[in-house]
């Protein structure tokens, strides 16, 4: 049995993970992930995602895509101004029948607080998500 909290991994430190199935085909998730409105709400900026992406947000944050697998995941560096090291945030979808289950993982986040933050952020990036699909 371990004693470390929850959220503390022994090889990617502090990780936060979020789900939430969509009303949408898996066909038409991956355009509705990349698409503008989609990238601002789960990201933070309008910026065009793509295979071997380098980019900054409007925050400071410092984006490198390093897995880009088109309707499935991507996986990219990810390191606000105040982060020592790039933390990892990975995206996937999965297939669930006619929906599509909408996955944000990070990892190496450098403590708890980091964390929790982040599970908020995508707990409410989730929302934004389903009401711009229509879904309440």
């Amino acid at each position: 049995m371990s004693d470390r909290p929850v959220g503390l991994t022994r090889d990617s430190g502090w990780q936060a993970g979020v789900r939430r199935t969509l009303p949408l085909s898996p066909e038409k998730a991956w355009d509705f992930l990349l698409s503008p409105d989609a990238v601002n709400i789960w990201l933070g900026g309008r910026n065009p995602i793509a295979a071997d992406g380098k980019f900054r947000l409007p925050d400071g944050t410092r984006c490198e895509i390093t897995v880009f697998q088109p309707a499935s995941h991507l996986r990219m560096r990810w390191q606000p101004p105040d982060y020592a090291q790039p933390a990892v945030l990975q995206v996937r979808l999965i297939p669930a029948g006619r929906k599509t289950v909408f996955a944000f993982h990070q990892e190496k986040l450098p403590d708890a607080a980091a964390r929790k933050q982040r599970l908020v952020f995508y707990r409410t990036a989730l929302t934004r998500l389903a009401e711009l699909t229509g879904q309440r």
